[in-house]
């Protein structure tokens, strides 16, 4: 197993705890929905956006996330921007 590889796992993991994470939100959200102390529900419903952003950043990671995985270890035969140019 190369270091490539552990990376993706780990980013895997990373976007399942992510997705929980959002379900605890959105459980949140309703429990405060409900409860008759909050007016209007106000709080639950940035607790349901944080719950919605969170959910399609822990799907995007748990998808393998292309694109962080490109970033961290970039193709051994890509020319690189970075490179100073003398």
């Amino acid at each position: 197993m190369t270091a490539k590889d552990r990376f993706a796992i780990a980013v895997r993991v990373v976007g399942l705890l992510v997705i929980l994470a959002a379900l605890l939100y959105f459980v949140d959200a309703v429990i405060m929905f409900i409860n008759p102390y909050f007016r209007a529900g106000e709080p639950a419903v940035h607790y349901f956006f944080t719950g919605v952003i969170a959910l399609l950043v822990g799907l995007y990671l748990l998808r393998g996330a292309p694109h962080v995985i490109r970033f961290a270890f970039p193709e051994k035969g890509a020319k690189s921007d970075a490179t100073p140019k003398v």
